[in-house]
């Protein structure tokens, strides 16, 4: 812990950024009283520093945080941390943060606070969706979509209200489809079949009409609606991810004429 707390002070941005990525590794293997009053003092800390760099290779760490912790005043700090990187202006336009951030939610929604899960990261990927829509920028597109499609397609496993995939997730994915038309139409598919399962579910009807007979409650059909979906969307996920091995395998081998 000593020598990480003098990385965190060290005159190389390197060196300090190594560090943060370093506490990230180092949350997972110490109690939650070293983490409070000394992991989370030396990431706030680095999550200031001068560089960006530095600043940026603190978030994955946070992120482990919320995933290994309970105490809810060390949540609500790195909550507000969050909240910082993503409405202070100087971040506005630093895409590789705004890409460390869509990267980290999609890996820590599923296992975090279902509060915060509701109340900030479904919300907030649904206003970056929105955003990258009316990006001009391709690489950037790009960039921003297929993380969002990783971080969608991780939080299709976590049970969502109705009025969350009304108001946050669908207009989310929508924003999303129309983004990967163009940058990744490889995955359009699959995010469209997960548009079409979420309407189902708020609509109150079921996906395959062959199941109607064996549903016999509203709590029933949602939970058969969920399962479904979650089956569907893997499903062609696995596909697709099949489709896109065996295209690099034949490149690989592929000899010029």
């Amino acid at each position: 812990m000593t020598v990480l707390w003098n990385g965190v002070v060290h005159t190389s941005a390197l060196v300090r950024a190594a560090s943060a990525r370093m506490f990230e590794l180092l949350v997972r293997g110490v109690n939650e009283t070293l983490v409070s009053t000394r992991v989370v003092p030396a990431l706030i800390t680095l999550s200031g520093d001068p560089e960006i760099s530095v600043r940026i290779a603190t978030i994955p760490a946070f992120g482990t945080i919320l995933e290994n912790t309970t105490q809810k005043e060390m949540l609500d700090r790195v909550y507000v941390q969050f909240q910082s990187f993503l409405d202070d202006p100087q971040y506005k336009d630093q895409h590789t943060l705004q890409v460390e951030l869509i990267k980290t939610f999609g890996r820590v929604g599923p296992n975090a606070e279902p509060k915060f899960r509701d109340d900030f990261i479904l919300p907030r990927l649904t206003a970056i969706a929105h955003a990258n829509n009316n990006t001009s920028n391709d690489t950037k597109k790009s960039d921003i979509a297929l993380q969002l499609f990783e971080a969608y397609s991780a939080l299709s496993c976590c049970f969502i209200s109705d009025d969350l995939i009304k108001d946050c997730l669908l207009p989310g994915l929508r924003c999303l489809k129309q983004d990967l038309e163009q940058v990744a139409p490889e995955h359009e598919e699959v995010v469209s079949s997960m548009i079409k399962e979420y309407e189902t579910k708020i609509e109150g009807r079921p996906a395959n009409m062959e199941r109607t007979s064996s549903v016999s409650s509203s709590g029933s059909t949602s939970t058969s609606l969920g399962e479904d979906a979650r089956s569907k969307f893997f499903n062609k996920l696995g596909a697709l991810k099949d489709k896109s091995s065996a295209s690099k395998v034949a490149t690989m081998f592929a000899r010029k004429k």
